[in-house]
């Protein structure tokens, strides 16, 4: 009855084996070679037992990849020397089937069966093909190995950060940003490199962004290296929920050279702006002197009139009156000319915002252009400006961007027989618009395309830079508003368009 109960319990046992997803086998330790194993080694790999069996000694070395063979042996002393019952031993390699081909295995064994001193003389082994699983992990180190030579190309950094925590991970590229070698206290290392005035504004930055639920961050701040040298920090993150917390993951990257290539950029172009302020004063110099010698001849005419009354001591208190208040009017006048001429020849890039009124900024920019119109035969008509038409703006920047757009009409205005320029301001919504009309050609839609990018004239080599419109477009931007042609209109009209407020 017990043979039989035994019996039973084997055949069950052999039936559970074969029902298995997975290789079930036993191995001999002693002769090395596989004692059983379950059909799915059959129906799988293409082997038989007896296939197998014959192999003896050559068992490994036949069927096992031979870079994996030093893991096998390390995984048999440690099943003949240390393992103890009840232990799993679990360990990857690649075995190879019936027609050659190699299939990664995961592998967990046990000591099955012990000799009379208790040395393991079998193992019962479960192994499973992990192909798929391998063929993802090969993808995706090749994936991180391609990203970390494109960001090493880049000279990019990556990082984690929890500002909560507050926890930081940096590779070893974020520690050589900010001029320090790796070590195991990242924020550290931040605080003592990142400048005073930018440590905390940084903080801020991601708790702020932290506590409003905010995706991403983008952060500049500037660090101090070991020589001395200043090195600004670009920081870009996006937050994420994972296993470890709430974190942001993100690249850094130096941007000194940008910055200093911004900053020469900007000197240069700061250098052509006042360039071509020089020209156009050039330009204008004659009808800016004219502008101030009629005065001066009328200031002289009553001057000599007063002279003469005194002489003759013939003082006619009107008349005394008339050419003291015409005097004034005419200093007043001249007094204008000098204050838009030293306006003009300043940058005006770190004057505070101001409200003015659009028709004193229109019409002191006249002072500068009217005289020249009227000796070249132009027309100047300017609409009536409501008084209350009022601008937050850096007066002297669009006053220039104005003073640019009617040297530009002027030129235009000369190719055609009916010289005329007209200037007006209008409503719209929350701007207000300044428009610049002329009598020249209408711009054709190819050169309208491109008229505002830099160093693009339609200008006489020598006669223009082709930074004019350009320059007066990056203004207007700045001052959030915008410079364009209105292609609806029927003569050639440039807009200004301007927010009440900043």
């Amino acid at each position: 009855m017990a043979e039989e109960i035994l019996k039973n319990q084997k055949n069950l046992v052999e039936q559970v084996f074969e029902f298995l997803p997975s290789a079930v086998y036993l191995f001999d330790l002693q002769t090395g070679t596989m004692a059983w194993f379950n059909e799915n080694v059959a129906s799988r790999f293409g082997w038989t037992q007896e296939q197998l069996r014959a192999m003896g000694q050559n068992y490994w070395p036949t069927v096992m990849h031979p870079d994996d063979l030093g893991t096998l042996e390390k995984s048999r002393d440690y099943v003949l020397n240390k393992m103890v019952d009840g232990e799993v031993l679990h360990f990857e390699y690649r075995f190879k089937d019936v027609w050659g081909q190699y299939h990664w295995i995961d592998d967990r064994i046990s000591v099955f069966k012990r000799d009379d001193k208790g040395v393991p003389i079998s193992v019962v082994g479960i192994a499973a093909v992990i192909d798929d699983q391998k063929a993802h992990e090969m993808q995706l180190s090749q994936t991180l190995e391609k990203l970390n030579l494109s960001l090493s190309a880049a000279k990019m950094a990556t990082f984690e950060y929890d500002p909560v925590a507050p926890i930081g991970v940096w590779d070893k590229r974020m520690f050589e940003l900010h001029g320090e070698q790796p070590n195991e206290d990242p924020l550290e290392t931040f605080r003592r490199r990142v400048l005073p005035e930018d440590r905390e504004p940084s903080y801020s930055a991601f708790m702020d962004a932290y506590n409003r639920n905010d995706p991403e961050i983008y952060i500049r701040y500037r660090v101090r290296h070991d020589d001395g040298s200043i090195h600004h920090i670009n920081m870009y993150g996006r937050k994420q929920e994972s296993q470890m917390g709430t974190r942001f993951y993100g690249v850094a990257w130096d941007s000194t050279r940008e910055i200093q290539t911004e900053k020469q950029i900007a000197e240069t172009q700061a250098k052509m702006i006042s360039a071509a302020k020089m020209a156009a004063l050039g330009e204008m110099s004659g009808g800016i002197a004219h502008e101030i010698n009629n005065p001066l001849t009328v200031i002289q005419a009553r001057s000599f009139q007063l002279t003469q009354m005194v002489e003759q001591e013939k003082l006619d208190p009107e008349k005394i009156k008339q050419a003291a208040e015409s005097i004034s009017k005419t200093a007043d006048k001249i007094a204008r000319i000098i204050k838009s001429l030293r306006s003009f020849s300043r940058e005006g890039e770190q004057d505070p915002f101001e409200l003015v009124s659009a028709k004193a900024m229109v019409e002191e920019t006249l002072e500068f252009c009217k005289t020249r119109f009227y000796n070249y035969g132009v027309e100047l008509e300017v609409s009536p400006i409501d008084e209350d038409f009022e601008i937050e703006c850096r007066v002297i920047q669009v006053e220039q961007v104005l003073l640019n757009l009617l040297n530009n009409s002027f030129d235009a205005a000369q190719k055609s027989e009916e010289k005329w320029i007209r200037v007006d301001a209008v409503e719209y919504g929350d701007y207000i618009d300044i428009r610049v009309t002329d009598s020249g050609p209408r711009i054709p839609d190819d050169v309208a395309q491109k008229i505002m990018q830099p160093f693009f004239t339609t200008k006489e080599l020598g006669k223009g830079t082709g930074l004019g419109l350009s320059i007066s477009s990056g203004i207007m931007k700045n001052h959030k508003g915008s410079l364009f042609l209105d292609r609806g209109a029927a003569n050639t009209t440039f807009v200004m368009r301007l927010p009440r407020l900043q």
